[in-house]
């Protein structure tokens, strides 16, 4: 398994990083047996990074991440998360020390390696919808943040990309995080090639290029946009459902069907399907540091695991996928 940069964290991590999220769901609703094995089975093939978050399951998939590494005894990094909301920023220090705090319990650990802001920026509060204003998240949070950093809680410190795309670039500008989770998939890439979102999503206008520019470690996240790129309606039975998109715009049943015309570029290109497609076309964008896969079951992960272990596609399979997916949403739009 391909080791990548975190940007200028100094941290190394596997280019297919394991999500223990409630989309995949198999460290949320799977049984303890399937989760270690799985466990063991990514480490061995050289799985270095395990991103969960307190509400994936209500803290469950914490608490399972924390039992089965304490069980196997494997040395990985592990990410997690705190939500800070407007209602919370003045007190916005001890909300993510007792969600830190919280956390490192389930995880049984001292530390954990990286922990990020989970909560959408804009360039003004918005109450009703959770979102915290540039100077919210760049003034008492980051000051929380930096307060848990010093205590030697996290070792490094990120955030969630998601808001307004420009609120998400002036974080960036600041210097001040040192990674970001990106929005970015097959369907909607824009954050690799400004101008290419999908008619009436948001278009996040490069922003994997500006922050592998300012040494930010990308952490890819729904590359396989809530599991649409499947080109399958039918879900498994750990995996939660899709829920409301979390890009402006986005909507899994127009995604759905741009998978199924994607799978006919696949079959073209001589992939094994969509989802090969879907996961070697993030993981062939310079700047990226790892992919997050959220997995159902071991079968999914071995068809990860073979998948990545194929590389980079070709810069003119690449084009083609960004053609027809310009095609494609032009008819729907």
């Amino acid at each position: 398994m391909e080791q990548r940069n975190l940007g200028r964290t100094g941290l190394t991590v596997s280019a297919l990083g394991f999500g223990c999220g409630a989309v995949g769901g198999l460290f949320v609703k799977g049984d303890a047996a399937a989760q270690r094995q799985a466990l063991d089975e990514a480490v061995a093939a050289g799985i270095s990074y395990f991103d969960t978050a307190p509400s994936y399951g209500d803290g469950a998939s914490e608490t399972n991440l924390g039992q089965v590494l304490a069980e196997s005894g494997a040395s990985v990094r592990v990410g997690t998360k705190v939500r800070v909301l407007p209602g919370d920023v003045a007190d916005a220090a001890g909300v993510i020390r007792r969600s830190l705090e919280t956390s490192l319990r389930r995880l049984r650990r001292e530390r954990v390696d990286l922990l990020q802001l989970h909560t959408r920026i804009g360039l003004r509060r918005d109450e009703d919808n959770g979102q915290l204003s540039l100077a919210d998240a760049l003034g008492p949070v980051l000051d929380g943040f930096r307060q848990v950093q010093s205590a030697g809680l996290t070792g490094h410190i990120g955030f969630t990309g998601l808001g307004e795309t420009e609120a998400l670039q002036q974080v960036l500008g600041a210097g001040a995080f040192e990674s970001m989770q990106s929005y970015f998939n097959a369907v909607n890439p824009s954050a690799g090639w400004p101008g290419r979102a999908p008619g009436g999503e948001q278009d996040f206008a490069g922003v994997i290029g500006k922050a592998a520019a300012a040494g930010v470690g990308i952490i890819v996240i729904r590359p396989l946009a809530a599991g649409a790129l499947g080109a399958v309606e039918t879900r498994h039975p750990n995996a939660g459902g899709p829920g409301a998109g979390i890009v402006p715009g986005a909507d899994y049943a127009s995604h759905l069907r741009q998978a199924q015309h994607l799978a006919q570029v696949a079959a073209a290109l001589g992939l094994d399907g969509p989802v090969e497609l879907a996961l070697r076309f993030v993981l062939s964008q310079p700047g990226v540091s790892t992919v997050l896969v959220g997995f159902s079951d071991r079968s999914q992960l071995s068809d990860a695991l073979r998948w990545t272990e194929r590389g980079a596609l070709a810069p003119e399979a690449i084009e083609q996928i960004l053609v027809a997916g310009a095609g494609l949403s032009d008819d729907l739009g």
